[in-house]
Parts: C-alpha cells; structure tokens; sequence
C-alpha cells in the first residue's frame, strides 16, 4: 500500500536518555513504510542533554530536524511543526514510543478521507497508572458532557492533522496541551472529518507533567472552552474544501 508524503512532530522535554535510540527505531520503521516522510522533534525548554542529543541526530540522519525552544510548552512546538512541515498530513507522536507505532500506517491510510484521526487508548489496550486512567476518564466525561463530543482521547501522541487545515486554526494554539481538544472541537464543528481508531499503549514512565497542575490546566480551559464556543466564529474552510 502507498500513502502520501507525511511529517512525523514529536515534543520532547529532558529525553535524553531515550531520544537516540528511539529516534533510529522510529527512522527504521517509518523507512519500512516506503513512503517520503520526515521527523521533526521539538525540544521544549530542555536542560539536560536533550538539546546537544538532537542536534547530533538531525546532522546525522537527513530526514529528521531538530529545534529547542527554551521555555515550557509544548504548544509552543507544535505550532512550530505546523509552520515547519514540509508534508500535509501532520502525525504527532511522544518520544518515548509508548503507542504501538502501527498507528502511522493506520492513520495514513484514513487520511485519505478525513482530516483528524485520533489514536484512542480507551478503545484500545492501555497499561498506564490507574490515577493517570482515571483523570483521563473523568476529563473525556466532562467533554462529552459539555459540548457533546464523543471522542475518547485528547492527548497530545497518536493523533494526526491535515495541516493545511490546521493553519486555518493555528491562531487556537496556546503554549500548552489544549490545542488538541480545541482542534478536535472546533474542526469537528465547522465540518472537518474526524475519526478515532483503537491503540495500544504501555506507558510505566512517570508523567513529564506535574500531573495536579496539568489536570486544573485541562479542566479549566475545558470550562472556558464550553463557556466561549460561540466566540469563536465558523469557519468557511471545512476541512473538504482544502483538498
């Protein structure tokens, strides 16, 4: 099977211990799909040897690039593999690699007739700590509840853009993890295609995030979210009309 050109983004923060060895098994495995593709890993403010281990890899591989941003936020890097992608299809993935890597073919292929796909660890098969499942859990509750979304993940890995579409919306891209339920909910909205597929993910690492400051982040601008979803006026580019 053939499939278009595609970007891979992954955010990174203090991976030094995993940003080699993964970034070649992911090279390996992507070159397997015979298809033109690139990796791009944004470092958002990392202090360890995150930096200098990027920079080694993107001098060494010619399809992977990297950049560091000295402050925290990784929407501050994905807004930058919006602007930077050579590709239109966008995949986002974490460097730890902890959803089978199955999900970029899979996403690929859909993305021929849609124009997000999310990779849902629900539908799937998680090992995560049961407190990480349960806010997760009680956050997509609330989501559903609030503006009738019947998506079941909104992490920032497994998830797939067309990114012409995304520039469309990029002025919703905050510094943090929020732009994923925005995106989902406001291109689901004005008629952009979007679909969710079952992953596997075994994740045992303890969350880069301080887990009660991130959960107060999401519940309340899933608040502000519901509160102001009519300020943010339809757009008239759905997602079919930038084929």
């Amino acid at each position: 099977m053939s499939f278009a050109p595609f970007t891979v983004g992954i955010p990174v923060y203090n991976e030094e211990d995993l940003i080699e060895q993964n970034t070649v098994r992911l090279l390996d495995y992507l070159k397997s799909l015979q298809t033109p593709f690139e990796v791009i890993i944004g470092s958002n403010g990392s202090t360890d040897r995150t930096v200098e281990l990027g920079g080694k890899l993107a001098r060494r591989f010619p399809n992977a690039r990297f950049f560091h941003v000295p402050e925290r936020g990784v929407g501050q890097v994905f807004r930058r593999f919006v602007c930077e992608a050579r590709y239109d299809v966008l995949i986002s993935l974490d460097m730890d690699l902890s959803i089978d890597m199955r999900f970029v073919p899979q996403a690929l292929d859909l993305m021929e007739n849609h124009d997000i796909v999310i990779g849902s660890k629900k539908m799937g098969s998680q090992k995560r700590s049961p407190v990480r499942m349960a806010a997760s859990a009680l956050f997509i509750n609330c989501a559903r509840w609030l503006l009738n979304l019947d998506y079941v993940d909104y992490s920032i890995a497994a998830k797939a853009f067309r990114r012409p579409l995304l520039e469309r919306y990029e002025y919703l891209i905050s510094s943090g993890t929020a732009y994923v339920i925005d995106m989902i909910y406001y291109i689901s909205r004005d008629g952009g295609r979007v679909i969710q597929i079952p992953v596997d993910c075994e994740d045992h690492r303890q969350s880069k995030f301080n887990l009660i400051h991130e959960g107060f982040y999401k519940f309340y601008h899933l608040g502000r979210l519901w509160w102001q979803r009519d300020a943010v006026p339809r757009s008239p580019y759905a997602g079919h009309h930038l084929r």
